[in-house]
């Protein structure tokens, strides 16, 4: 290869040359993809490192909130003794 060549130069124009897109000023915002921003769908547990899907109406999945539930019973039982 030559120094100063384009690498496209060898296998035909490239596609992209005078059509990339790139924002501008007056560039209107993406348009929405169809689907709702259900915005962040995972427990927050363990520092939101579990990966499990929230149950409805809270922030845990099913496996963390029957810890916390037995953790709760647990701490009921030692406290009537």
């Amino acid at each position: 290869m030559m120094a100063g060549t384009p690498i496209y130069s060898y296998y035909g124009v490239s596609a992209n040359i005078g059509s990339r897109p790139f924002a501008t000023a007056d560039a209107a915002p993406a348009p929405a993809g169809g689907m709702p921003y259900l915005g962040h769908t995972r427990c927050m547990a363990n520092e939101e490192t579990c990966q499990g899907a929230r149950a409805k109406g809270t922030d845990y999945c099913i496996g963390h909130l029957r810890q916390k539930a037995k953790e709760i019973a647990s701490e009921s039982d030692t406290n009537s003794l």
